[in-house]
């Protein structure tokens, strides 16, 4: 016998999360969109905001922030409109390993993506452990236009 109810239940939860995001998935899907974005991941950006909780920020190719999910307010106590035309070096401090930091800018510098963790700081200043998973995205000629990250506290 199956489980219709829990099957509803779902659709009903992800109906809903979709509902609460729908200006960061429709204003994600206009930067991919107005820059042609290729393919990026194995999984639909909208998924990752919806299902895995992910607070995602696109940056442009000189990294200045151009979106930020509004999840970022539970991550770090920032508002998206706060962060953008920040770098994301405004979540970084003097606790932040400079192992991680090394990471990061070898992997933007190559053009490669990387998944690490590094110690960021919230608007109050508290430390916290952020989970990063970042991406090149290039347009369909191949020139890089963007930079995206996903991320959680962990």
């Amino acid at each position: 016998m199956g489980h219709s109810f829990l099957c509803w239940d779902i659709v009903m939860e992800g109906a809903a999360r979709r509902a609460e995001f729908a200006k960061d998935i429709t204003d994600l899907k206009n930067i991919m969109k107005a820059n042609n974005w290729l393919t990026l991941l194995d999984r639909t950006v909208d998924n990752c905001i919806v299902w895995e909780n992910k607070t995602i920020i696109v940056t442009t190719p000189a990294l200045k922030i151009v979106l930020a999910t509004k999840n970022i307010y539970q991550m770090n106590g920032y508002q998206p409109e706060e962060v953008i035309g920040n770098h994301p070096k405004t979540f970084q401090g003097e606790g932040t390993s400079l192992a991680s930091r090394k990471t990061i800018k070898t992997s933007i510098e190559k053009g490669v993506p990387f998944d690490c963790n590094i110690v960021n700081y919230r608007k109050d200043g508290r430390l916290y452990t952020c989970h990063i998973e970042g991406f090149p995205v290039f347009n369909k000629k191949g020139t890089l236009v963007n930079y995206i990250a996903l991320e959680n506290a962990s």
